[in-house]
């Protein structure tokens, strides 16, 4: 039951930190696994949705570290649209845009996975939840201090590691 009414809440965030669906419904068992084991120990009840996101986000941190490779591979669905666009009769301008921003998203999650889990939490919750800062600092528990000085240096790293990295690619 706890599986199907949380699954759905949980999945885009796995989503965003994996990129990978398979992965993502691995790492959902797994964590659901963990809240049933640790369910009967959970001492106040009132915040469960909150609980249930940090130890599906424990998890696929834990996961990341454990699969962390080097993800560089071709990416199937770049191959395909060029096919698909090519039999359309699109022109190469148009192509070649679209397969340097699907490269550009994939180098910007794959910069955002070597971040520190404390910062790429804080961009997943600032910017892909929508989250003000007040409600980060109740989820997290931290101060809004502490808040706006860590999303301010995940934004600095970020743009540190991507800017490296997308310089890195074209003077090669």
């Amino acid at each position: 039951m706890i599986y199907h009414s949380f699954r759905r809440f949980v999945y885009k965030d796995i989503y965003f930190l994996v990129r990978d669906h398979p992965s993502t419904e691995d790492i959902i068992h797994e964590a659901f696994i963990k809240v049933v084991v640790q369910c009967p120990k959970v001492k106040h009840a009132s915040n469960l949705q909150g609980w249930i996101k940090q130890v599906t986000r424990n998890t696929t941190m834990d996961w990341l570290r454990k699969n962390k490779r080097n993800r560089q591979n071709l990416d199937l669905d770049i191959v395909n649209i060029i096919e698909q666009n090519k039999t359309l009769g699109l022109n190469e301008q148009g192509v070649a845009a679209e397969v340097e921003n699907r490269l550009r998203d994939e180098l910007l999650h794959q910069t955002i996975n070597e971040l520190a889990p404390d910062y790429r939490i804080l961009l997943l919750l600032y910017y892909v939840e929508e989250k003000s800062y007040n409600e980060i600092c109740r989820e997290l528990q931290l101060s809004e201090q502490v808040v706006t000085q860590r999303l301010a240096r995940a934004r600095k790293k970020l743009l540190q590691y991507f800017s490296r990295k997308w310089v890195d690619r074209y003077e090669r």
